[in-house]
């Protein structure tokens, strides 16, 4: 769900949704929700698992039961086309390795286990659908979902880069140099593959091509240029380095489509277009339900939104945003605008912040905060309690303690699950809304879906930002790896764009880090068009989290965040140090789960391998007897959510279900 404030806002997922401050709520909602539900209701019949010991032929047996299910194993087989032709070779009588059959059960039944109930959408195991709110709860869920396939990322990656070594089919093909290449000390760095950086000697060669590149030409204009400039280098050297430099994306050609266009063979040739459509797909479902959920729903997912940004672990930012704004204010003072390339370069300038360039972060002091959780949670150990109900005047301590809010993000998102025992308990009242998470901005999670609703976000245009009268423009960059490539497409839902890495002609409407500057005014920064002075926002819809800065590139992340660098970064409940302890308590606050109570499994505590199910089922009921575990739990790793369900013949853990 979205959400905004008047002077911000915020999105849920059961229901996901935009919102603003009103009342005693900071935030109200900004747009329809979107629903994300699984998209099966059965899943396939799994015999007993085999033990430790079993035959290859054991294995089989049961690899053949599961993938009876025809729905299941068109749906897997889609998802996996490798896992699918290990399988059938399996059945088939081709393979006999019992370690090879294991583990090709062991990741059919993660898929199985998974079928029916991870609402995450992935392929066509689930999908999403616009959520409504309304005076009466309606529910319809039917089985004509609707899938919308685009190439998988991967294989057209490996299509396009066979095509890109071909100098002859690329001599029509326009390509320009990658906005995100920096020269330092004679060499030039590209981002490559994840967090890595590729690097080239800066040569007479490659210092023409980044002239004449700057803009988009032509490879075979390029090609001659090289050819006038060295003669005497042979063409096979020269179409060489442009294929090399294709490769390792100093160039980028206008084969590989901005992330602005949600279907990335739109701008290939036919030949290739065509090729492309005989691989593998990745489809995004579209769900056959309607689904209106009452008002109340939204007002308590206002509060909630509200009660997690005053509870936020850094209400004026984090450490690292704060010491880079210092930095900047100590060498450049107040009212300069600096070109944007000049203040991230780390050799003239500041770089980037700390952190931005690995996966890790420094570690930080005890705080205040941290003392009262550790004692919250401790004191609930002590107590037996798998939950604390927030009281105003604790909320009051926990947010003193974190220290005063500057600004309050101008929009959120917030993810959450919604549980009633019925619709008409629903329309009484009787419910609760767990949080699972919140996005850092409207769009964040919703944009992703874009391409499948039309009209969704077309909203976004009047969303609030945090210096009033900022333009909102829209981020368009692509993923660090290839394989994520898909959950930064979004079609264009904003005027104008900031482009980060793509191959784009200079239009009106699309601005490119060259054309930006950094100021600092009023104790932050802010982000300015450098020819107009005009301020600017930017809106990034995709899901992928920035810290992974394998995934992102550190300069779409830097842009994202600048204007947000003082405001507290809303995600799930942040323990802080508490999330060392074994157990923390949930946290609720009138009809929210803030955070669901969690129990730390150690691998210490756990059977081994070879253990029997029985060993496995007798030590998990003594675990839950020692540790006050309720019988249902979700197992959870980061936001990956599994929830168990017996097998027949067997003990299985529990289904999810927050205490």
């Amino acid at each position: 769900m979205g959400w905004t404030k008047p002077s911000s806002s915020p999105h849920l997922r059961s229901g996901r949704r935009v919102m603003t401050r009103s009342r005693h709520s900071m935030y109200r909602s900004a747009g329809e929700g979107v629903l994300r539900a699984a998209a099966h209701a059965t899943g396939p019949d799994m015999p007993p698992w085999p033990g430790p010991d079993a035959q290859a032929e054991h294995w089989r047996s049961w690899l053949a039961a599961v993938w009876a299910d025809d729905t299941f194993r068109k749906t897997v087989s889609e998802a996996s086309p490798d896992l699918s032709c290990q399988v059938q070779s399996i059945i088939g009588g081709r393979a006999h390795k019992a370690r090879r059959i294991r583990r090709a059960a062991l990741a059919t039944a993660r898929y199985a286990i998974r079928y029916t109930s991870r609402s995450a959408p992935f392929g066509r195991f689930a999908g999403v659908a616009p959520l409504e709110f309304g005076d009466r709860t309606h529910v319809r869920v039917g089985d004509r979902h609707q899938a919308v396939c685009r190439p998988d990322p991967v294989a057209l990656d490996t299509a396009i880069s066979h095509w890109e070594m071909d100098s002859a089919r690329m001599s029509n093909v326009e390509v320009c140099v990658n906005t995100l290449a920096q020269q330092r000390g004679g060499r030039v760095y590209i981002p490559s593959e994840g967090a890595s950086e590729f690097s080239l000697a800066l040569t007479p060669a490659l210092a023409l091509v980044l002239d004449a590149a700057r803009t988009p030409i032509r490879y075979g204009v390029l090609a001659e240029r090289l050819a006038a400039e060295f003669p005497d280098t042979a063409e096979r050297h020269r179409a060489g380095m442009l294929a090399q430099l294709l490769r390792v994306r100093l160039l980028r050609s206008s084969l590989r489509a901005p992330a602005t266009v949600t279907d990335p063979t739109e701008t290939l040739p036919p030949a290739l277009r065509e090729a492309t459509r005989t691989r593998v797909t990745a489809p995004d479902l579209r769900l056959d339900a309607t689904v209106r959920l009452p008002k109340e729903v939204l007002a308590e997912a206002e509060t909630a939104a509200t009660v997690l940004t005053r509870l936020a672990m850094h209400p004026a930012g984090t450490p690292a945003w704060r010491r880079y704004i210092e930095q900047f204010a100590d060498r450049y003072g107040e009212n300069v605008e600096v070109a944007l390339l000049l203040v991230t370069d780390p050799e003239r300038g500041l770089g980037l912040p700390e952190g931005f360039g690995g996966v890790s972060e420094p570690p930080r002091p005890m705080t205040r905060r941290d003392r009262l959780l550790l004692d919250l949670a401790g004191t609930a150990a002590l107590e037996g309690r798998t939950a604390v109900t927030l009281s105003g005047a604790m909320i009051e301590e926990l947010e003193a303690a974190a220290g005063q809010r500057v600004i309050n993000p101008p929009h959120l998102e917030l993810c959450a699950q919604l549980q009633s025992r019925s619709t008409r308990a629903l329309e009484r009242g009787d419910f609760r809304l767990r949080v699972s998470t919140a996005s850092r901005a409207a769009g964040s999670f919703a944009g992703r879906f874009w391409h499948l609703f039309p009209s969704a976000g077309a909203g976004h245009a009047a969303l609030p930002t945090v210096e009033p009268g900022a333009e909102l423009a829209q981020l368009s960059f692509h993923a660090g790896r290839v394989r994520a490539d898909l959950l930064t497409r979004a079609p264009q839902v904003l005027p104008r764009l900031v482009s980060v890495g793509e191959f784009r002609h200079r239009t009106e409407g699309v601005l490119f880090p060259s054309d930006l500057a950094v100021g600092y005014s009023d104790g932050r920064l802010y982000l300015a068009e450098a020819a107009t002075g005009r301020r600017l926002e930017l809106l990034a819809p995709t899901a992928i989290n920035f810290v992974w800065n394998n995934y992102t590139p550190p300069l779409a992340r830097f842009l994202a965040e600048i204007n947000r660098a003082v405001a507290p970064q809303v995600s799930w409940f942040d323990w802080g140090a508490a999330w060392t302890l074994p157990f923390t308590p949930a946290l609720h606050y009138r009809r929210t789960i803030l955070a669901a109570a969690r129990w730390k499994l150690r691998a210490r505590d756990l059977p081994g391998r070879t253990a029997s199910r029985d060993e496995w089922a007798g030590q998990l009921h003594a675990l839950r007897g020692r540790v006050a575990m309720p019988e249902r739990v979700l197992l959870a790793e980061d936001d990956q959510h599994l929830a168990a369900r017996p097998a027949p013949g067997h003990v299985r853990g529990p289904a999810a279900r927050p205490p």
